[in-house]
């Protein structure tokens, strides 16, 4: 299974949360990127993952804050029209080919 598909499954069970946020951008199946802000410095990147005196330190420099795909934020913004994508794709990922609005955190949301 795509990263891509494990996130998508994630936010279509947990609504609301990085995993289905423009903003962010996907490292792996459990972190990534906020964009909605500006880059922070080395040390500020990882402190909202919980990891402190890393030694990547030395080899990642500044850039955006790094998240888990369950955080919210005021920020969250979902306008992907989930309609575009097929509907086999939908069924797999636990979304109802139906439910093709924007800005859905998932079925019933």
């Amino acid at each position: 299974m795509k990263i891509e598909e494990i996130i998508d499954r994630f936010y279509v069970v947990h609504g609301p949360c990085c995993a289905g946020c423009d903003w962010w951008s996907p490292a792996n199946s459990l972190a990534g990127e906020c964009r909605r802000g500006p880059p922070v410095s080395a040390e500020q990147r990882f402190q909202m993952l919980g990891i402190t005196g890393h030694s990547m330190r030395r080899n990642v420099g500044a850039g955006h804050v790094m998240t888990k795909r369950d955080h919210h934020c005021g920020e969250f913004k979902d306008e992907f029209d989930w309609g575009t994508l097929p509907p086999h794709y939908l069924r797999r990922i636990g979304r109802a080919a139906a439910s093709t609005g924007r800005g859905e955190g998932g079925e019933g949301a």
